[in-house]
């Protein structure tokens, strides 16, 4: 694909994501926000495999995953009271995490508790991505995509006049979750072409699958192992930027 139709592609998708989130907002529907957020996504990677673009289509929704969390982000801060209605599990998540990051104490860095939860929900992803043939795989990544950035927006409102303030900033998205969100969107996309393969199109190379899983894979082990070994000493380290 040209550049310049990959430089339309991408702005496309920036525009119409950021006008969904807006949308899902103004409307105030807390179910209608992840729906309307996730169909660009899932629109444009379906239309980047059918071409038989995998790594587009991966790239299309790591762009989509940036945007997302950029606008999410944006709307917290700009509109703080209403962010925390429409976002499903955004006050919840959000009062867990300030917890953790108060006392250091909690499941984001105990081992023994979070690692099964990442299977379950890693597990869940999967299937439910294979078998809907990506839709609701999307769909579960918009609803993380949207408590996750309610988080770090409410954290950077909580962080603004500190004189660390950038570098609150740079932290305030841990390195595990960004490799977690990589991770299921590199699943994601491939789980999604079984069924899609069905339909007309010239459909990626079944043999090429495997390496992206063993990616996937990998990120979601890599995600284990820096969150192991990164998260007791994280909530220092914020709350030093949070003096």
């Amino acid at each position: 694909m040209p550049r310049l139709a990959k430089a339309v592609v991408l702005a496309w998708l920036a525009v119409l994501t950021v006008a969904a989130s807006i949308v899902g907002f103004a409307l105030n529907q807390r179910w209608l926000l992840p729906l309307l957020d996730m169909m660009p996504a899932w629109t444009f990677m379906v239309a980047m495999l059918r071409r038989g673009r995998r790594g587009m289509a991966i790239g299309v929704m790591l762009w989509w995953a940036l945007c997302l969390g950029l606008t999410t982000v944006t709307l917290t801060i700009f509109w703080h009271q209403h962010a925390e209605q429409v976002i499903f599990n955004g006050a919840a998540y959000r009062d867990e995490m300030r917890s953790w990051l108060l006392t250091g104490v909690g499941q984001e860095s105990t081992p023994s508790q979070f690692i099964p939860q990442h299977l379950v929900h890693a597990g869940l992803f999967c299937l439910v991505g294979l078998l809907s043939a990506g839709w609701l795989a999307v769909l579960m990544g918009a609803v993380l995509m949207n408590y996750m950035s309610f988080y770090v927006g409410d954290l950077i409102l909580s962080c603004e006049g500190s004189p660390q303030h950038l570098l609150a900033l740079t932290l305030a998205w841990n390195p595990w979750s960004i490799v977690r969100v990589v991770s299921f969107i590199i699943l994601g996309v491939v789980l999604a072409e079984p069924v899609l393969s069905r339909l007309k199109g010239d459909w990626p190379d079944a043999a090429g699958r495997r390496r992206w899983l063993l990616a996937g894979a990998g990120g979601l082990l890599a995600d284990i192992l820096l969150k192991t070994l990164l998260a007791p000493h994280w909530p220092g380290l914020l709350r030093a930027c949070l003096g």
